[in-house]
């Protein structure tokens, strides 16, 4: 091409000497040949080099010799040879396009043969550059030979060089491997030359090549790092003064190919804009030449940083014609880089190790870049991190396992061995050892780049974050030769921070009469206000000092920047900008390390520069330009001279005559400083200015257990200021988590509105929470070591603020470790429901936290810890009275509130010394409010307390008292409240109280002027008062104690108001391994308990007749009186004073005995100050309200009789005068016995002296008055006591249209010795009809045949016997033609039963008997065949029809049923049908045990036929209605999250997804509260979940409370099976792991009568079959291979025969299935035979399954037969089968 530079030539001649020196050798004895080839004769197109000989000596230093003495020597090279031949357009190229690539020669091969290329770009147009981009470039450079040192390998081997030909200047050689690079000309023309030595070298590179415009303003800027400095700075124009409209400026930056640029922004001010639409206004653009990767600023940015990937920045500044602003100061220098970064721009994102998750490989070197935008910051969140650890000494590895609880010398030897095993960190986070440049080994390197601020981690290291200030981030990893260790994975997110401060003047003197600048500016006891702060409008000859307060507290307000600047008519001539540090002295913000910004270029690089101040002035020089007289060194230099005249004198600088007479702002105009001998190039200015910028944002290196106190600005002093924008910033090792503990905390209130708040952000786990208001003992932990606190106020009201101690603590890093932040949940040991199996050198720690202004309640229903040595159990509460909880033992159900918003528990696990099981739930408690109002007592002393003062002065407060005890006391908590006064209604105030682990609970809503009592069930109470929207004085006394409880599967509590309760395992013997067991009877304030025993039987008294043995103790709370009873005992009763009663059963471990039953109620409590009372003396008088005067109207009076259980009662009535009333409903005195239940009711005027005796030892005895007539005196009388009777009396009288009886005691067995008569009357002229709805008494005498025993006789109107019953029987019907009926149950001494039901009815004389058809619309009845129990007729056909609400389904229940049988019922046939769905069912023959059926919808008929012969004795049935499952709440638990609580009676359970398989992960709950009385009943009729033994995987857990017994199922289980629940409260629980879904579950759940403890019976239609040989016919069943799950028996063959009606098939699933196995099935197996199609047998099945099977068969008869040899047996099968329709689905 002809342009070959000297350095191109000067290369090519090189190569050329070294290469001619030695081509070939030929040797002789004395002499040789030394040849070589002469130079290419051509570059390229194919030259010619001709062969040259020289004759030379053989011996160490060859001499040249004459020719002829090698003319011997044959030389065999050719005398010619081709040279390159390549073609020349290959290599003399000139590219014109705007675009284009440049590569070596025949690229991408890695060896070129030409020495020689050149390409020359010329770009079309003269405004652009050429920017070419290398995407690989590798010259591997010329071998060091004769004459060539190492620096000679770039200049003269292989070499590529890039020329602006138009700038001589501009040139570069590059040889080696470069990561990408750009290079940039400053012209439209760029050459690139290439020259090699040898083409089998490695030698190739790519590049692409672009053009940009150059700007046609002028305003441009090129720098080359290399040739003008590292580092530098740009500018906008005229800054720092306002840039000029229409400009449009580029700046190229251009580095090293082995670095990349780093641009610090420091002040950046343009016109505002939209960022969204590239800054349409006035904007500055940043490129990266390589990547292209730009992005566009405008407005106000804060100081923030750019990373180029490659070597080259772009910089575009484009402003409009409207507004200007001060611009912007970037500040740039080059840093090392290794290759192309990984760049992130979007947010959020991951990234991690290269080959993770498996081990990233050796020698690795790696970059991430991270690019923010200037207003956020970036977060890292290393999710998980396994680096290899830092080196360590053997003595900082023994220290190590020493805090790792390895101390013994075994045990510290594997610890050891582990260290250099690589094992130990892989067990334990807790072993991080500190990463630095000398332990360091693989690690990674964040760089915060705009504060050049370095963090190292290595090691492994549980989750943690780390958080930038600035908005760019470069991450490096390294890792050495070991490959065995996993990496990282993060990820990364941006959070904003404040806007950016403003610069504020705080001070400014102006020159003209001033003359002690300097000593303002130190002056620390004052601040001048002496003009207008306006400093660029102040002129010169007035004095115009302005010093603003805050300088004296440099050190507490936040400096961020300090800045000088000069001005004169309004514009800035010079300006210094220095980084603020913490300081108090002035003096050190302007130092030269300090120094950011000076416009001369040798500040730029800022050292040896003397910065004073003293009371004579401000300067800036170098040491020589800074010695005070001495001006005359010609190397002193002076940029800034603010010069003070003391006393009138100068110094002899000539500059400085100036300032003789008043202070002068000196300052250079040379770009490298004025020289003092000189004073050439300095000016002064008219105003001196001092600006800042501060805000109060922190960032607080946390170092363990060194806590720092943070607070609001002004704290303790004043209020906090308006306007508050302060961001703190947290952080600390990755080992360590961050606490707050806020000791004051007071701000304005109302959160929603966001106006004065705190926000506490944990930034690993991304949660917070905002606060304001008046908070108490907040306490604020993260989960790992970063946290942000944000403070914000607004212009309105302010207040004290906050202060708060922050401390970093060590991390638990235990896998049984966590940090809990839900509403609600429920926590276990580890490994539960086992003991922990491993040891965890930590212990293992659950930290459950709140929002700030509520409280957490651990609430444990298991506990077990029983331990040999080492800690115990123990509840953190941190700001509690007790700091630690520690527990141990078996204890009872319990909770824990804490005092602030976390609460925490922490144990030990050690296997094989402990035995630890627990489970707990925890909640939150909803806040005080105002914060402080939550009181804390310990019951284990009683003691009192009051409505709380705090709730007092404004309204709508909730104040809490918690009232508890130890837990390991096993104690519950008594609160008996006095006057009650509440001044506002309708429930506006009230008085709250609750148990805090079973949430039983009462609210008080009225004025209780009578005291009354609340006891819990556990160990803690909690009582809420809310104060109401307005003020108000309320009132309440309150005391508390304790009281020793009991086993909670011994407790009951009753709330309802009425019900009945009985001793365990009544009526037979109670067990007499339980201390005791506890009735509790909770009432309302305004009620009392009347408790009646109709059996009792205990253990007798001692020998000085003490209940001492076994006893039953009534305990009255209210007045805490204690009453025992022992032995046998007739029926009696016994009254509470007060609201509450505690029942108990004590028993030692001798004697048994059958217990007791009892009945209770809730009765309306006497008023003494009012009327009625209650009387337990032997003797006394009782009259109405006034007497003898009238009683008035509105009353309601009750007078309790209660006396010994062996005595009772006699009223005497000596005036007995209400309103006249023939139906007694007005004005009326009921006197009933609670024993008996007879009653009467009195009215009129009685005659007297009436006189009344009870049976039993209470009478209740109401007086009511309605509004009307009341002038009338009452009565008067008086009370006697008796001996009672032995015999167990019971007289009813029943005048009622229709009712019920029962026999006593009714569901349970009657007592001996019962003589019972009841009466019942209904009007004249009808019947009675009777109906025996359960009969069961002793059977006839068999002597006799007889009802000589226990029996009911039936005596007519006139006592005339109708009938006498005993044994016992199905419903059956009596009608009695009269209007009164008696009947007679009477027991002997001996056996007792369940006794009877009866329903009477008055039905009309002329009303035929029931005939055959019958409807039914009640919700429940009975039917039966007619003439049952005797045989029913021929030729009969009845139709019942039972139509229900809508809303109902029925179930109906043949409880015996013995018709004609044949296959398929053609003869006699009870037929069963829902009319709505048209399903039907057919019955006849004799069945044994109940029949059930239940319909779809509310209608159902059922047709009972008999033919001509063979009559039975029929049926008969019960019906009962229940809701219609459809339109039932359908429940899975994950409607909302995890919970779903209800109080419904009925429902559905499905499991989530149903009938689709369910989710992996699933983790839902299903919270079931019912009334105190009822129980859950469960019943799952699908079930198939991933089987497990112990149900560890998928399962479904059903928990009774408050006992907390609970079981688990899982697998496939027969279906349906039930559960019951022992208490009120139920709860299902189903859990997924993340393997294996299955099918799922479907169940119902619904409210019936609780009976007393756990009972988990799964139910099958028939029982199990496990016979040998068997024959099975109902429509499902279940059957096993004899002896399972034992093994079966050896030479078996068995066979089980399957029949159900015709139009079905058979199902038969085989749910467990282990039989011998053999490849063929030869030796023991299993076969199916279906008999209905032709025998066809199916193929023969053994082995062990892991999973259900399933054989449909072809028929409705199959046999399924089992085969086992004389050999191994196994455990056989067990399967299910069922009925299914062989109707098949098409399409």
């Amino acid at each position: 091409m002809g342009r070959v530079s000297s350095l191109v030539e000067y290369c090519l001649l090189s190569i050329l000497i070294v290469y001619s020196l030695k081509v070939g050798i030929v040797q002789g004895q004395t002499h040789q040949w030394i040849t070589t080839y002469t130079p290419c004769s051509k570059p390229c197109g194919g030259g010619i080099q001709t062969l040259v000989k020289e004759c030379f000596t053989v011996e160490f230093e060859p001499k040249p010799a004459f020719k002829q003495y090698c003319q011997g020597l044959v030389v065999i090279q050719p005398l010619t040879k081709a040279c390159n031949t390549q073609s020349c357009e290959l290599c003399e190229r000139t590219l014109t396009t705007l675009s284009g690539i440049v590569t070596s020669p025949y690229y991408p091969e890695k060896f070129t043969l030409p020495r020689y290329c050149a390409v020359h770009i010329e770009l079309p147009e003269a405004n652009r550059r050429v920017v070419l981009a290398f995407s690989e470039f590798s010259l591997d450079g010329l071998e060091l030979e004769q004459g060539l040192t190492a620096e000679d390998v770039c200049i003269c081997g292989t070499i590529c060089l890039l020329h602006d030909p138009n700038f001589d200047k501009i040139r570069e050689e590059l040889c080696g491997t470069k990561p990408p690079f750009v290079w940039v000309s400053q012209s439209n023309q760029l050459d690139v030359e290439f020259i090699t030595e040898r083409h089998d070298i490695f030698n190739r590179f790519h590049a692409n090549y672009t053009a940009i415009t150059t700007s046609a303003s002028g305003c441009t800027q090129f720098i080359d790092t290399e040739v003008d400095g590292p580092n530098g700075f740009l500018t906008s124009l005229n800054f720092p003064n306002h840039y000029e409209n229409n400009l449009h400026c580029e700046y190229i930056i251009q580095a090293d190919p082995v670095h990349r640029l780093i641009l610090f922004v420091e002040s950046f001010q343009l016109e505002p804009g939209n960022p969204k639409t590239n800054c349409n206004t006035d904007h500055l653009k940043i490129s990266d030449l390589y990547t292209w990767r730009n992005d566009v600023y405008c407005g106000t940015q804060h100081s923030f940083a750019w990373v180029s990937d490659s070597n080259g920045v772009w910089l575009v500044f484009h402003t409009n014609h409207e507004f200007v602003y001060e611009g912007f100061l970037i500040a740039y220098e080059v840093i090392d880089r290794d290759y192309y970064p990984l760049v992130f721009t979007t947010f959020p994102g991951e990234f991690q190790t290269p080959g993770y998750p498996w081990a990233y490989p050796a020698f690795t070197k790696f970059e991430y870049l991270i690019h923010a935008k200037p207003s956020e910051v970036v977060v890292i969140t290393f999710n998980d991190f396994h680096l290899e650890a830092a080196h360590t000494t053997e003595e900082e590895e023994i220290a190590l396992c020493e805090k790792l609880g390895f101390v013994e010398n075994d045990t510290l030897d594997t610890c050891l061995e582990m260290i250099e095993n690589g094992d130990l960190c892989g067990r334990s986070r807790s072993c991080y050892i500190p990463c630095t440049e000398e332990t360091a080994q693989d690690f990674i390197e964040i760089l915060d780049v705009y504060y050049s601020e370095i963090s190292m981690y290595c090691g492994y290291l549980p989750t943690f974050s780390w958080v930038s200030k600035g908005n760019e981030v470069l991450l490096r990893f390294y890792s050495d030769e070991n490959e065995d260790f996993k990496g990282f994975s993060a990820s990364y997110r941006a959070i904003e921070r404040r806007p950016p401060s403003e610069w504020e003047l705080v001070f400014r003197a102006a020159s003209g009469r001033e003359r002690n600048a300097a000593s303002k500016w130190l002056d620390e006891s004052r601040g001048y206000n002496e003009g207008a702060k306006a400093a660029k409008s102040v002129t010169v000859g007035s004095l115009q000092t302005y010093k603003n307060r805050i300088v004296n507290e440099w050190e507490n307000i936040g400096v961020r920047k300090v800045k000088i600047e000069l001005y004169k008519s309004g514009n800035v001539l010079s300006a210094f900008i220095f980084e603020g540090i913490e300081s108090s002295n002035l003096t050190d913000w302007f130092e030269c390390e300090n120094l950011i910004y000076a416009p001369y270029s040798n500040l730029y690089n800022c050292t040896d520069l003397v910065f004073k101040i003293d009371e004579e002035g401000f300067e800036i020089a170098n040491e020589l330009g800074s010695n005070g007289d001495n001006c005359t060194d010609a190397d002193g230099l002076v940029w800034l001279d603010l010069q003070d005249v003391p006393d009138g004198s100068y110094t002899t600088c000539s500059y400085e005559n100036a300032a003789a007479t008043t202070t002068r702002f000196f300052y250079s105009t040379l770009p490298e400083g004025t020289p003092t001998n000189t004073g050439t190039g300095m000016e002064y200015a008219d105003v001196f200015t001092i600006w800042i910028q501060r805000d109060c944002d922190q960032h607080l290196i946390m170092n363990p257990s060194e806590p720092k106190f943070v607070e609001s600005e002004d704290y303790g002093f004043a209020n906090y200021p308006h306007f508050e924008y302060c961001d703190m910033y947290f952080t600390t090792d990755p080992l360590q988590h961050i606490t707050f503990n806020f000791k004051d905390f007071i701000m304005q209130t109302d959160c929603e509105l966001q106006r004065d708040y705190v926000v506490i952000e944990d930034v690993t786990s991304e949660y917070s929470d905002l606060f304001c208001g008046k908070q108490s003992d907040v306490e604020w932990t993260t989960t790992a070591n970063n946290a942000i606190l944000r403070f914000r106020t607004d212009a309105s009201i302010n207040y004290a603020g906050f202060q708060a101690e922050v401390v970093a603590l060590s991390r638990n890093t235990e896998d049984c470790s966590s940090l809990l932040r839900s509403s609600f949940g429920n926590l276990t040991n580890l490994d539960y429901p086992d003991s922990p199996q491993y040891i965890r050198p930590q212990g293992c720690s659950t930290l459950v936290h709140a929002p700030p202004a509520d409280r957490v309640v651990f609430s444990f229903n298991k506990f077990s810890f029983d331990f040999d040595i080492g800690p115990e159990f123990v509840i953190v509460d941190n700001f509690g009275n007790d700091l630690l909880v520690p527990l141990s033992g078996h204890l009872y159900p319990f909770s824990w509130t804490s005092a602030s918003n976390e609460l925490a528990l922490w144990y030990y696990p050690q296997p094989y010394k402990s035995y630890l099981i627990y489970r707990s739930s925890y909640r939150r408690l909803v806040q005080p409010l105002p914060a402080g109002c939550l009181e804390f007592y310990d019951a284990e002393f009683s003691g009192f307390f009051d409505w709380p003062l705090l709730a007092m002065p404004t309204g709508s407060q909730n104040c809490f008292t918690i009232i508890r005890t130890h837990p390991v006391l096993n104690r519950r908590v008594t609160v008996t409240f006095s006057n009650l006064v509440l001044q506002l209604q309708e429930c506006d105030a009230y008085l709250q109280v609750q148990d805090s682990t079973t949430s039983r609970n009462d609210k008080y809503c009225t004025t209780a002027q009578v005291s009354f009592t609340w006891t819990s069930d556990t160990n803690e109470a909690i009582i809420k008062f809310y104060h109401g929207p307005l003020p108000a004085l309320h009132q309440v006394e309150a005391e508390y104690r304790s009281l020793q409880r009991v086993d909670p599967q011994w407790y009951q509590v009753f709330t309802e108001d009425s019900g009945h309760f009985w001793s365990p395992n009544y009526p037979n013997l109670y067990p007499n391994d339980i201390p005791v067991a506890e009735y509790l009877f909770h009432a309302n304030a305004f009620q009392l308990v009347l408790i009646v025993f109709t059996d009792f039987g205990v253990e007798g008294p001692d020998v000085n007749g003490t209940c001492r043995n076994d006893y039953v103790r009534l305990y009255d709370l209210l007045d805490q009186r204690k009453d025992n009873y022992c032995n046998d005992q007739p029926p009696f009763g016994w009254c509470s004073s007060g609201n509450e009663a505690l029942v108990s059963l004590i028993v030692d471990k001798t004697a048994q005995k059958r217990g007791f039953y009892a009945n209770y109620a809730f009765l309306p409590r006497p008023d003494p100050a009012a009327c009625g009372g209650l009387f337990n003396s032997d003797s006394g008088e009782f009259s109405s309200p006034n007497y003898p005067r009238a009683y008035g109207n509105n009353q309601l009076c009750v007078y309790v009789f209660q006396v010994s259980s062996d005595k009772r009662i006699t009223l005497q009535f000596d005036q007995l005068v209400t309103q006249p009333d023939v139906k007694c409903e007005k004005d009326h005195l009921e006197v009933q016995d609670k024993i008996t239940g007879r009653k009467n009711v009195y009215c009129g005027t009685v005659g007297v002296p009436l006189t009344w005796t009870s049976q039993g030892n209470v009478i209740v005895m109401t007086f009511i008055s309605d509004l009307t007539d009341s002038a009338y005196s009452g009565f008067t009388g008086s009370y006697t006591i008796s001996d009672r009777e032995d015999t167990q009396t019971c007289i009813e009288e029943f005048m009622a249209q229709s009712g019920t009886i029962k026999s006593p005691r009714f569901p349970s067995d009657y007592y001996n010795n019962a003589n019972c008569r009841y009466e019942i009357t209904v009007d004249e002229g009808f019947a009675i009809q009777l109906t025996f709805v359960e009969f069961n008494l002793e059977p006839v005498n068999p002597t006799t045949t007889s009802c000589d025993f226990d029996y009911v006789e039936i005596l007519d109107g006139n006592d005339v016997s109708q009938d006498k019953l005993c044994g016992s029987r199905g419903p059956f019907e009596r009608r009695i033609i009269s209007n009164k009926v008696t009947l007679i149950f009477s027991s002997d001494f001996i056996s007792f039963y369940k006794g009877f039901v009866v329903n009477y009815e008055q039905v009309s004389l002329t009303t035929p008997p029931p005939s055959c058809d019958q409807v039914f619309t009640g919700t429940s009845g009975v039917f039966t065949s007619p003439n049952y129990p005797g045989n029913y007729p021929d030729n009969t056909e009845c139709r019942i029809e039972i139509n229900v609400a809508d809303t109902l389904r029925v179930k109906i229940t043949f409880t015996d049923f013995s018709l004609e049988g044949y296959p398929n019922c053609p003869y006699d046939y009870v037929k069963v049908t829902d009319i709505e769905e048209g399903i039907m069912e057919k019955y006849c023959g004799r069945i044994d045990g109940p029949i059930e059926w239940r319909s779809e919808s509310h209608n159902v008929l059922v047709l009972f036929h008999s033919d001509d012969r063979t009559p039975s004795s029929g049926f008969t049935a019960i019906y009962e209605t229940e809701p219609i499952p459809v339109g039932a709440l359908s429940l899975s638990g994950c409607e909302s999250g995890s919970l779903v609580e209800t109080s419904a009676q009925f429902g559905q359970l499905i499991s989530p997804n149903y009938p689709r398989p369910y989710s992996l992960n699933q983790n839902c709950l299903v919270r079931i509260t019912l009334r105190p009385d009822k129980a859950c009943l469960i019943t799952f009729t699908e079930f198939a979940l991933e089987a497990h033994p112990k149900c560890a995987y998928d399962y479904v857990e059903l928990t009774s409370f408050p006992d907390g017994a609970s079981e688990r199922f899982c697998g496939t289980p027969f279906v349906p099976f039930t559960w019951r629940s022992t208490g009120n409260i139920c709860e299902v629980h189903f859990n997924s792991d993340a393997f294996v879904p299955s099918q799922g579950y479907r169940g119902s759940f619904e409210a019936v009568e609780a009976v007393g403890r756990i009972t988990v019976a799964p139910t099958t239609e028939a029982p199990t079959a496990s016979e040998c040989n068997q024959e099975l016919s109902h429509k499902s069943g279940t059957f096993t291979t004899p002896n399972y799950p034992a093994k079966y028996p050896l030479n078996a063959k068995c066979s089980t025969r399957i029949r159900v009606p015709e139009g079905f098939l058979i199902q038969v699933t085989f749910r467990q299935f282990d039989v011998e196995d053999e490849p063929n099935c030869n030796w023991d197996y299993v076969e199916i035979v279906d008999n209905g199609a032709g025998g066809v047998k199916t193929k023969r099945f053994c082995g062990n399954f892991q999973q259900s099977f399933t054989h449909t068969s072809l028929s409705n008869d199959i046999e399924v037969k089992l085969v086992s040899d004389n050999y191994e047996s196994k455990t056989g099968y067990f399967a299910s089968y069922k009925a299914v329709s062989n109707i098949v689905n098409i399409g």
